[in-house]
C-alpha cells in the first residue's frame, strides 16, 4: 500500500520540479504573455491614450510608440539578476508590448523575449527560451521567475492604469 501511494508522489515531483512558469503560446511554442480585459465605459481612443501614457511611465524605453488608428506598441527593456548556483549573471530583458484598443476593452501582448544588449543602438541578442534552454533544467526555474513575476507585475498595472487613469500608488515610478 505504501508503495502505492509512493509514485504518484513521486510523479508529482518530478512535475512540479519541471514547471514552466512562463507563459506559452500554444501555436508557436514562443513565450508570449497576452489576453483581453474588459473595461466597461472606457472607449477605444481613452484606452489607446492611458497604454501609451502607461507605457511612457512604466518603462524605459529602447525605440519609440508606436501608434495607429486601433493599437499602440513598443520595445522595452528590463534588467535583472539571475543567480545561477552561486554566481550572480546581471540580464537585460527586451521584449515588444502591444496593446490593441477598442471600445470596452483592450489585449495585451507581451512576445519576442530576448537576452543581450544594446551595440551600435541595436539590439544583440537572441530568444530567450533559447538561452534558457542552455541550462540544466533544475536551474531554469530561477530565471523564468523574475521573468514571470516582472510580467505578471505589469499586466497588473496596465490594467490598473487604464481602469483608473493613472499608476497604482504603490508602484514605483521608473
Amino acid at each position: 500500500m505504501k508503495k502505492l501511494l509512493l509514485f504518484p508522489l513521486i510523479a508529482l515531483f518530478c512535475f512540479v520540479a519541471q514547471a514552466q512558469l512562463i507563459m506559452i503560446d500554444s501555436e508557436t511554442g514562443d513565450y508570449r504573455y497576452e489576453d483581453v480585459v474588459s473595461v466597461e465605459g472606457i472607449s477605444q481612443d481613452q484606452i489607446k491614450e492611458r497604454a501609451q501614457k502607461w507605457m511612457q511611465l512604466y518603462y524605459q524605453p529602447i525605440d519609440s510608440i508606436k501608434i495607429d488608428s486601433s493599437s499602440v506598441s513598443q520595445k522595452n527593456t528590463i534588467r535583472f539578476n539571475w543567480k545561477f548556483i552561486k554566481k550572480s549573471i546581471p540580464i537585460e530583458l527586451f521584449f515588444d508590448v502591444t496593446v490593441k484598443c477598442k471600445d470596452n476593452r483592450y489585449k495585451y501582448d507581451f512576445s519576442n523575449f530576448e537576452i543581450g544588449k544594446i551595440t551600435n543602438g541595436h539590439i544583440d541578442g537572441y530568444d530567450l527560451k533559447i538561452y534558457i534552454e542552455r541550462f540544466p533544467t533544475r536551474y531554469q526555474i530561477f530565471i523564468e521567475e523574475p521573468v514571470d513575476t516582472e510580467m505578471t507585475k505589469a499586466i497588473e498595472s496596465l490594467e490598473y492604469f487604464v481602469t483608473h487613469g493613472k499608476l497604482n500608488a504603490d508602484e514605483e515610478n521608473w
